[in-house]
């Protein structure tokens, strides 16, 4: 509850409930990357304002909305404020892809881990009545065994620690996609 209120100074909210996230510009341009010189149809967004969205979003639990209101100091621009929307609804996406891609081969090393660990268990147990009980024998076997319980630990952390991790970034990315982006103009 304490949080909650300490939010509320924080970020206004609207009238659907959702979290406004305010962004300032003095001119539309400062939403875009300053050091992509392609045409203002297809440049990155600033990552300045990449990271003031995605830290903001930190600090609004998920289970609300967010919605993103852009105050700029210029003179209205449906078509800027068109590439703007695209260049945030385009960003997000491109990430979800990513951690998706990411999430693709965080399971395949998973299950590599995983068979490799059950082959290295599997062998130790199946030479213990085939190598002599020797000191090389018994190296072997004990380094199979350790080996199969160091990849079987490894897969297990993978799943419990960046799966997760991995999941929650594709949500707060789609809670970006979601998020309704409007404009307020205040020119000096």
């Amino acid at each position: 509850m304490r949080k909650l209120d300490q939010l509320k100074n924080i970020y206004r909210q609207n009238e659907d409930g959702a979290y406004i996230i305010e962004v300032f510009l003095d001119r539309y341009i400062h939403a875009f990357n300053e050091w992509d010189s392609a045409y203002l149809e297809v440049r990155d967004l600033s990552p300045g304002l990449i990271h003031f969205l995605e830290r903001c979003s930190h600090d609004i639990p998920f289970k609300y909305d967010i919605e993103i209101l852009f105050t700029v100091a210029e003179e209205e621009t449906i078509e800027t404020e068109k590439l703007i929307i695209r260049g945030v609804k385009s960003y997000f996406s491109y990430k979800i892809l990513k951690e998706k891609e990411n999430l693709t081969n965080m399971i395949r090393k998973i299950l590599k881990y995983f068979g490799i660990s059950v082959f290295f268990l599997i062998m130790s147990f199946s030479l213990e009545p085939i190598l002599p009980d020797t000191l090389m024998g018994n190296t072997a076997r004990e380094g199979l065994m350790i080996g199969g319980w160091v990849f079987l630990w490894q897969a297990i952390s993978l799943f419990a620690f960046n799966v997760s991790e991995i999941k929650q970034k594709i949500n707060e990315y789609k809670r970006f996609l979601k998020a309704n982006i409007k404009f307020r103009y205040d020119p000096e």
